[in-house]
């Protein structure tokens, strides 16, 4: 079957069409989209040497539009561009307006006279002069501000029409997101597990940070992971900090300056459910824990409540409000509350530093084996202690991994009865039955664990022969419980 226009072209058309509505929305354009289709559409319906005859017809209209297109979107594009240049007076009067503004909220005066000093000292020597595009004017003064402030919470853009309470639905964040809260799980060795990805609004977070903690509540340990957390709502700090403490505990103090005044903040006296007062707390960090997330961290380590293990976070230690102003085309981030805590008397605006300072990638394993070490040291029941001691022994596998090479892993490779151990690209592999094959890991003395972290509760420890040859294996189990012993074919 013959076409006078084939799909790519066509899309093209579509293209256009919807490039004409974008550039400059003008009738002209989307009559001549209009035209071209109705001919399209005409011609299907004519014979095929009817089709023939005027494909190359209308592949020269198609053509000839299209120039006519592009020409017309880039006269447009040129007009909007004339439209939105800056002139000297609107780049003075927005440089005008940050200094006033940042000189009277910013809550560090000193360093607010200094960034003020530093834009204007460059509008005066004419590093400003070359800009005539708001977005990228507005993107400069944004680095310039946070090269003098170290402060990633300014930000200059371009303006739009915000929500009044835009802070308040950001920090109420999204039921799609289960409210940041990733996973809540009970390890092995009853060590709680939270993975907390950002902080918001107990009006909306709540029942979750409540049904969380409650999940928790009866764990020997629990390690908190903000190592993706880019901070919120301080709100949830204080409701989830209340858990920690048996009595009501200073947090921290909230100054703002263009009142003078302090706000003290204090865990609450109640909380839904029982608290979690008397188990050690481990809180991973990385370099992009940010914000509300730092404020946590920080204000338990300054009360001897948790031990942070990580890197070195970010640093934001300002609460921060929106700005608009329509007639000069901007909108303001603006920090204008500073914490300040009441036992170190100063804040994280330059990042929390770790307790134990580890890469972020191994900060899980860390804490889970700082945890443990914790833990053995005033354990007295048995079956607990040989659990602790297990998980211990195998994130110390993983941690500082045994590694042997394919003649020492080959002395294990043959079929134990229905299990048989395969060696493959320098790996050992148990394939059992018609099972997934999983990986092992060597911890010495002959002994492995799976790399699946479900198969933790299990580990494969080999025998040998007085000759020193691999015979058989067994199953044990992190109950201290040994299952029957496989013997070599």
């Amino acid at each position: 079957m013959f076409s006078l226009i084939d799909g790519d072209d066509y899309q093209r058309c579509r293209q256009f069409k919807e490039n004409s509505v974008y550039i400059g929305g003008t009738k002209l354009k989307n009559h001549l989209i209009t035209k071209v289709k109705q001919m399209y559409y005409s011609l299907k319906r004519g014979d095929i040497i009817m089709k023939l005859k005027t494909k190359i017809i209308y592949s020269l209209l198609f053509i000839s539009v299209v120039i006519f297109l592009s020409n017309h979107a880039f006269s447009q594009d040129k007009r909007i561009e004339t439209d939105d240049l800056l002139t000297a007076e609107k780049r003075s009067a927005i440089i005008d307006k940050i200094m006033e503004v940042f000189d009277e909220y910013y809550p560090l005066p000193d360093v607010a006279a200094d960034m003020t000093k530093f834009i204007n000292q460059k509008r005066k020597e004419g590093e400003y002069d070359k800009f005539t595009d708001l977005v990228k004017f507005t993107s400069q003064l944004t680095i310039d501000l946070r090269s003098r402030s170290n402060d990633l919470h300014i930000k200059v853009t371009p303006y739009e029409k915000l929500p009044d309470d835009l802070l308040d639905e950001t920090r109420l964040g999204s039921p799609d997101e289960n409210y940041g809260f990733r996973k809540v799980e009970i390890m092995l060795g009853n060590i709680g597990y939270i993975e907390l990805n950002s902080f918001n609004n107990p009006k909306s977070a709540g029942p979750t940070a409540i049904a969380a903690m409650n999940f928790v509540a009866h764990c020997d340990a629990l390690i908190i992971d903000l190592r993706a957390n880019g901070g919120g709502d301080t709100d949830m700090d204080q409701f989830l900090s209340s858990y920690f403490f048996d009595k009501s505990r200073h947090l921290s103090d909230s100054y703002t300056r263009k009142d003078d005044r302090t706000e003290q903040i204090w865990t609450q006296t109640w909380v839904p459910g029982p608290r979690i007062s008397d188990v050690p707390i481990y809180i991973l960090l990385s370099r992009n824990t940010y914000s509300a997330a730092e404020g946590f961290s920080y204000q338990l380590q300054q009360l001897g409540r948790a031990v942070l293990i990580g890197e070195k976070t970010k640093g934001g230690a300002h609460g921060v409000q929106y700005q608009s102003y329509p007639e000069l085309s901007i909108n303001l981030k603006v920090p204008y509350t500073r914490d300040i805590n009441p036992y170190s008397k100063s804040n994280y605006i330059d990042g929390v530093i770790p307790d134990i300072e580890v890469p972020a990638e191994k900060a899980f394993i860390t804490a889970n084996m700082e945890t443990c070490k914790k833990l053995l040291v005033t354990e007295t029941n048995n079956e607990k202690r040989y659990r602790l001691e297990w998980v211990l022994s195998g994130y110390e596998a993983d941690l500082d991994p045994i590694v042997l090479n394919d003649e020492a892993l080959s002395e294990y490779v043959g079929i134990y009865g229905n299990v048989e151990f395969i060696l493959e690209c320098g790996k050992l592999y148990e394939q059992w039955e018609n099972k997934t094959k999983q990986e092992l890991i060597p911890m010495g003395n002959d002994q492995f664990k799976y790399r699946e972290k479900k198969e933790e509760k299990f580990r494969i420890q080999f025998s040998r022969d007085e000759k020193g040859k691999v015979t058989e294996f067994f199953w044990h189990d992190s109950d201290g419980d040994k299952h029957p012993v496989k013997v070599r074919k």
